[in-house]
């Protein structure tokens, strides 16, 4: 790819690669770290054998104290009994690290990461962002098709600067092993935030599919001292109500429930009225994590765990 292109095209021969490279003046050359015939059931799939690490000048002011630690934690990382010494090219915004390591399968054949989506992609750009300590530019997105490196000699267009290797590679690729471990537990992860997150969004369109006139029987029990139960109708009706429904903001939905136990208060003494106050707090706390509306009335009828709440509020007149 260089500035002239403006895409990828393949080539077969460093001859042909070159002469692309001078009728562009040798502005933006580059090379995709991987081949270009490697799709398999539509997904461009290769053992990912090189890792491409982006430190941007722009985002990252101490930039040489970035790439001190990132070539630290390279090591580290792969704990190996010989150096292990990645390219590292200045590109004239900033530098690229380029490690490649012995990754001779691809992800997809290992049987304990059959179960994550598109894994051997995955680890690029997981392993961008660990072997970075997150300092990595957030823009850059390795994947196989993309994953393009600027060539030593070429020019930066962004600011006319040419692109110089600071430090060549000692051709040792160090084994994946260290990595894959770091990598299975960051997609256990992953899977686990997934879930959690689809969970929050059919929670949140739920709450946005509420009809609001469903929940006219709240207002009533806001008026009504109860007795019992005070501390569940608080997490479970009207926590999420005041939140939820009525959109009141912490200190609004805190004044409306004070109130609220002041006449629970003169039905029956409230045990601990600083209890109370500590549970105002977590209570709407939790409403807002959990996104879940206000329990209906035919919950609290239909489950024997709330029967007790059922008859109370039925016999106030609150439910029917």
């Amino acid at each position: 790819m260089t500035r002239k292109l403006g895409y990828q095209k393949e080539v077969f021969s460093r001859e042909e690669t070159l002469k692309y490279f001078q009728e562009s003046d040798y502005l933006d050359c580059r090379i995709n770290a991987f081949p270009s015939f490697t799709e398999y059931k539509g997904i461009q799939r290769y053992p990912p054998d090189l890792l491409f690490v982006d430190l941007d000048i722009s985002t990252i002011p101490p930039l040489h104290e970035d790439l001190i630690n990132t070539l630290r934690t390279i090591k580290l990382t792969f704990d190996s009994s010989k150096e292990v010494k990645p390219t590292v090219i200045m590109s004239g915004n900033g530098f690229h690290i380029l490690q490649p390591i012995f990754c001779p399968e691809v992800l997809e054949n290992i049987k304990e990461f059959q179960e994550y989506d598109n894994p051997s992609e995955e680890l690029l750009r997981f392993a961008k962002q660990e072997l970075s300590n997150d300092k990595a530019d957030k823009n850059n997105h390795p994947s196989f098709k993309s994953c393009l490196l600027r060539i030593p000699g070429s020019i930066n267009s962004k600011n006319g600067k040419v692109v110089k290797i600071v430090q060549k590679w000692n051709w040792y690729r160090p084994p994946a092993y260290n990595l894959l471990v770091e990598f299975k537990r960051y997609l256990r992860k992953k899977k686990v935030d997934d879930m959690i997150s689809a969970r929050y969004k059919t929670q949140e369109s739920n709450l946005n599919n509420i009809n609001p006139e469903n929940y006219q029987w709240i207002e009533k029990l806001l008026e009504t001292g109860i007795e019992d139960c005070r501390k569940l109708t608080l997490d479970l009706i009207l926590a999420p109500y005041l939140v939820h429904i009525k959109k009141f903001t912490d200190k609004k939905s805190t004044e409306t429930i004070s109130e609220w136990l002041v006449k629970c208060n003169n039905v029956r003494r409230l045990d601990n009225n600083k209890s109370f106050n500590d549970r105002i707090d977590y209570a709407l706390k939790s409403t807002l994590k959990k996104q879940i509306p206000p329990m209906s009335p035919t919950t609290i009828k239909s489950e024997s765990r709330y029967q007790n709440l059922y008859r109370m509020l039925k016999d106030k007149g609150v439910l029917t």
